[in-house]
């Protein structure tokens, strides 16, 4: 239907982009006349996965990407009228899928999730958060680190008043909210490219931090979805003349940006995650699930918050978790149980950890298979907690968030074993991650700091 449909419009249509995605979590793509799209579909086209990172040796590199027509769509940001869509990475010698290609690690762990519980989809709803300056400078050398960003929300000499949201920027209106006209273009772009949206709104940081929620999707389309909805705004901002960044805390002192994960189990249409007879409106299935989640929560951590930026988020005083557990109506839980939830027919968890560091796919998949590891261990969680996690009297209930990327790291080394089931995850996927992110780390960790110059320069 969709190859059709591309035919009828070919005359119009002048090339098809394809999109992948590397190890790391980003976008990578190619660009063919649309003549050759019937020999693509059939053939793929051939790249070399060892000048991306993560993939094949120099020796051993060549491989082949194949269309996904299922997720085509109209490419917004090139002047000349192309179709885009995701591909997925094969290995020319065997005809099979390449096994450290994300995009398949999902799939693979969707099919083992709908396998074991019966389930007909995954369904999985991504929250994205992110900074919109108007600039932002970097640059590190051997004799200076240094960085800047401005937002047109922090001018010395605005006049709005928006230094009275100093405690919270959310929901703040016009003349305060700058990026109103922004995040309407964006979530029409978004609906354009197949990505339906709730709504959008300012946040809580200042310098125009901003949320755009967009409704369910099946797993791998939502796992599509955050690569398209992060290059649409970083496409968009480029054109206007302004920079966004998904950085989990770029701003000292501010709210810091995560990507919250809804999730649910769909049979039939409704939620397997739910029961009415229960105190919690929760399944049992929903329990184990979430006993595995919070039961892997540091090792699922070195995917699902990859930086070292990311772990400057996760501290007390915000919203964002530092201990797993599970609460109801609770933002600073692990997971929290919507309280707004009133029909168990929809029922869904939030996990509120992760970020947009993360390659969306293996982050997927990870979680998963943790919910999976429950399910099949039948992993009871807690009760649900009441209380701001952070607190004394919360750390000493459950096991804390790693407190660095390091730390998670090694919990990953430690507990991988309910990633490799079935081979979802290899061990060559798992050591090539834990490689990229050791190399992360010690390149930060072996460059001063510009904090430490007001510590110990003058000691």
């Amino acid at each position: 239907m969709i190859m059709k449909r591309i035919e009828e419009i070919e005359h119009k249509v002048k090339f098809i982009d394809l999109k992948y995605c590397d190890l790391w979590g980003r976008m990578r793509h190619v660009t063919l006349p649309i003549g050759r799209l019937k020999d693509v579909v059939e053939n793929g086209v051939g790249f070399d996965s060892s000048s991306v990172a993560g993939f094949g040796k120099v020796e051993s590199g060549d491989m082949v990407l194949k269309p996904d027509l299922n997720s085509a769509f109209v490419e917004p940001f090139m002047s000349e009228p192309t179709v885009s869509c995701f591909a997925n990475i094969y290995e020319p010698t065997k005809g099979e899928r390449y096994e450290h290609d994300p995009r398949f690690i999902l799939e693979k762990a969707a099919s083992a999730v709908k396998k074991e519980t019966g389930c007909d989809e995954i369904m999985v709803l991504t929250e994205f958060e992110f900074y919109l300056f108007n600039s932002a400078e970097f640059w590190t050398d051997e004799s200076s680190a240094v960085y800047r960003v401005e937002s047109e929300e922090l001018r010395h000499d605005d006049q709005s008043g928006v230094a009275l949201f100093k405690g919270s920027a959310y929901h703040v209106a016009p003349p305060f909210d700058r990026s109103g006209e922004f995040r309407s273009e964006l979530a029409r772009l978004m609906v354009e490219c197949g990505i339906p949206v709730k709504y959008h709104h300012h946040e809580g940081g200042r310098f125009s931090q901003v949320e755009v929620e967009p409704g369910f999707l099946p797993a791998l389309k939502a796992g599509d979805g955050v690569m398209l909805t992060k290059y649409l705004v970083r496409n968009l901002a480029f054109k206007k003349g302004k920079s966004a960044t998904f950085m989990p805390k770029p701003i000292y002192n501010e709210p810091g940006s995560g990507m919250h994960f809804h999730l649910f189990l769909e049979k039939r249409n409704a939620s397997i995650f739910g029961d009415k007879k229960a105190e919690t409106g929760l399944s049992r299935l929903a329990l184990y699930w979430i006993g595995g989640i919070l039961e892997h929560v540091p090792s699922l951590c070195a995917l699902t918050n990859p930086s070292t930026n990311s772990y400057r988020r996760l501290v007390p005083g915000y919203e964002a978790p530092t201990e797993a557990f599970f609460s109801v109506a609770n933002r600073t839980a692990a997971i929290r149980i919507p309280g707004y939830i009133r029909d168990v027919s929809k029922m869904a968890i939030e996990f509120r950890i992760p970020d947009a560091t993360a390659n969306p796919y293996l982050a997927l998949a990870a979680i998963l298979l943790a919910g999976l590891d429950g399910i099949k261990k039948r992993i009871e969680p807690c009760l649900p907690q009441r209380g701001r996690g952070g607190n004394k009297d919360m750390r000493s209930r459950a096991h804390p968030v790693p407190v660095s990327l390091s730390a998670a790291i090694g919990e990953l080394q430690r507990d991988h074993d309910y990633l490799t089931v079935e081979g979802i995850f290899t061990e060559e996927t798992i050591k090539k991650w834990r490689e990229l992110k050791m190399l992360e780390l010690e390149a930060i960790a072996r460059r001063p700091h510009p904090w430490e110059f007001n510590l110990y320069y003058g000691c």
